[in-house]
């Protein structure tokens, strides 16, 4: 079974995985990896660097018309970074370039850009998304433009070693915000969203966010009694709250504080929430867990639903630097799906688009 992020262990063992680095990740491997393996393997597919973006981003430029640049490049305004939804084309008039759009160089210019500015598993999980949505065009019934080249590339702002810019790449169930600003990057807000939430391609199972379901459900099964109910949202939740058109909203803190938790439940919420913030390389993503690590204490996580492997459920983990919201899509019709159809998103309360960078 093929699962595009892996987990680090919590404190110095985790930190000393973020910054290992040798070896190939093969993904078709069915053994369970540790995590100073999956961090090498990431970390022997990119070096981290703003500068391989910049490189990466500047290189896709050559090779567009001129039509194609302005088509691509806008300011980066407010209302600009906020145009990104999780719903299909038919649904969400999006800006830009389209994949299939482009030609096959230019198509694997903008791969590299992903492939810099994210870790291995990082870019497995967007390849993992995408390619899902063919897999929905595939199956039939009600189809709203999908497809696994219906995503979109953009860039705010001008590249550059010193100022902010970002770089948006999205469509259904996917948007990525990547900002950056001299050496440092952020992925805040970025949704995850994946339909169907497990599929198999050429002989292996693909579940783009099995690491961020699972480890909840371990999260969740580790706390005691009291420990549960307080995690309980007295409302049931059956959708993200902060995702898209949602810039600037805040959550009021609910669910259980984390410095009820023992140890070993800390740890556990510490694997969670690194298999969110590990779609950064290595070198990007470990200043962010080293702060989430530091204001465990002060971290709320909160829970809807039932605690059965298997069930839809609602989570969120709450934190000074990072929101995150996961949710199986209920109900009817286009929401319908339960554990096959998930919506979730990353946001950092005050460093949404690199807002502390600039």
């Amino acid at each position: 079974m093929l699962k595009p992020r892996r987990a680090f262990a919590a404190g110095a063992a985790l930190l000393m995985a973020l910054t290992a680095g040798c070896g190939d990740d093969d993904e078709s491997t069915t053994t369970t990896e540790t995590p100073a393996a999956s961090a090498a393997a990431s970390a022997g597919t990119t070096t981290g660097g703003t500068e391989d973006v910049l490189n990466a981003t500047t290189a896709f430029l050559a090779l567009l018309d001129d039509t194609q640049k302005t088509s691509v490049q806008s300011e980066r305004t407010t209302d600009n970074l906020a145009k990104w939804s999780n719903l299909p084309d038919q649904l969400f008039e999006r800006a830009g370039l389209r994949m299939d759009a482009l030609s096959t160089a230019q198509q694997a210019a903008v791969l590299k850009i992903l492939q810099a500015a994210l870790s291995s598993d990082g870019y497995a999980q967007v390849t993992g998304i995408t390619t899902g949505d063919g897999v929905l065009k595939a199956s039939g019934g009600q189809d709203l433009d999908f497809g696994a080249d219906h995503y979109w590339i953009r860039i705010l702002g001008t590249p550059s070693e010193s100022e902010i810019w970002t770089i948006q790449y999205g469509g259904h169930h996917l948007a990525v915000n990547i900002t950056l600003k001299g050496d440092e990057m952020t992925l805040a807000p970025t949704l995850w969203g994946a339909q169907p939430a497990s599929y198999t391609t050429s002989g292996t199972t693909v579940e783009p966010l099995k690491g961020e379901t699972d480890e909840a459900f371990a999260v969740m099964d580790a706390l005691d009694d009291e420990q549960q109910e307080a995690a309980q949202l007295d409302t049931a939740i059956t959708e993200i709250v902060l995702g898209a058109q949602q810039d600037g909203k805040t959550l009021a803190e609910e669910g259980v504080q984390v410095s009820t938790f023992s140890e070993e439940q800390k740890e556990l919420l510490m694997t969670l929430i690194t298999e969110w913030l590990s779609t950064l390389t290595p070198a990007q993503a470990q200043s962010k867990i080293e702060e989430a690590e530091d204001n465990l204490d002060e971290t709320w996580f909160a829970w809807s639903g039932k605690t059965t492997v298997g069930e839809p459920v609602y989570y969120r983990v709450q934190g000074p630097s990072l929101i995150i919201e996961f949710a199986h899509q209920q109900g009817q019709g286009a929401n319908a799906g339960g554990i096959t159809h998930i919506h979730s998103i990353y946001r950092e309360p005050d460093n949404d688009y690199g807002a502390e960078l600039s």
